[in-house]
């Protein structure tokens, strides 16, 4: 069977554009070569892309391609098998180069659904560690920049007043938090990267509200000290924006305000002994009117 990697058989070539006609076929090392009765080369196929249509005992039909563009009968069994042979070798060979570059394909795709959970925890991270508590109190006013249309009441007045109130705890507390009564309907505060503490303006009208604001604040605080506002607001971006964030640039960032981290009591124990005084209390509500 070797030999016809070497002679000639003669076959019949049809094209669709053309009439049947006689052929000599042609072995070579990596294609099949179709020639006309004087030698003249029509066509060359490659034996990975050569398929049998069909095979019959007296001849049988192979195609270059899917689209059954051309075809060529084989009369000779012996140079039938010996193509058929060739292909299937050519199409192993062909396989066996595509297997490493298919495992490096599988095994990047399995990786990148793995490790995609921790690129996103070590871009946060990167992204705590380069903010300073400055820019951190940029990324916060940009944030409150953002609420427009929503009454709230005088900052420096109200958080003046509270830093003034004889009680160590209060003092100490609103040194780091900036309380701003703000008219949303939300029955839960939020506090922004910074310090920024937006609590609902309803709560000075609640029985219980001077108790219910301290440990607000208390909870704010502790909140800003360990860097969760600034946390929660990273994890609430997109991948893209905070890798440009961590090259200099914030512009990409969603500064919404359900971005910050909301302060939620629930039933969260507060002390009642805590607190303001009646008389201490109706002086913020008057200093703080919508």
């Amino acid at each position: 069977m070797a030999r016809y990697s070497k002679l000639e058989v003669k076959g019949e070539w049809n094209s669709k554009s053309n009439q049947s006609e006689k052929v000599l076929v042609a072995f070579g090392s990596i294609s099949l070569n179709i020639l006309d009765t004087t030698g003249e080369p029509l066509r060359q196929w490659a034996y990975s892309s050569i398929f049998l249509k069909n095979n019959k005992a007296s001849k049988s039909i192979f195609c270059p391609d899917l689209e059954e563009s051309e075809s060529l009968y084989i009369f000779d069994q012996d140079a039938i098998n010996h193509l058929i042979l060739l292909c299937n070798k050519t199409k192993r060979k062909k396989l066996s180069k595509l297997f490493p570059w298919l495992f490096v394909i599988i095994f990047l795709f399995i990786s990148s659904v793995f490790f995609s959970s921790y690129f996103r925890v070590i871009t946060e991270k990167i992204a705590l560690s380069i903010t300073s508590p400055e820019q951190e109190s940029n990324l916060g006013n940009i944030m409150f920049s953002q609420i427009s249309g929503v009454p709230y009441c005088d900052i420096n007045n109200t958080n003046r007043y509270i830093r003034s109130i004889d009680k160590h705890y209060l003092s100490e507390i609103n040194n780091a938090i900036e309380l701003i009564f703000i008219n949303l309907k939300i029955e839960n505060s939020i506090l922004f990267p910074g310090g920024k503490l937006l609590v609902p303006y309803n709560i000075l009208e609640n029985e219980n509200g001077p108790f219910i604001l301290i440990k607000i604040i208390k909870l704010a605080k502790e909140a800003l000290k360990n860097k969760k506002a600034i946390a929660e607001f990273f994890s609430k971006q997109r991948s893209k924006a905070l890798l440009i964030y961590i090259f200099g640039n914030f512009t990409d960032l969603n500064f919404y305000r359900d971005n910050g981290l909301l302060i939620s009591l629930d039933s969260t124990f507060y002390v009642l002994d805590e607190g303001f005084t009646e008389i201490e209390w109706l002086k913020l509500k008057n200093l703080c009117k919508l």
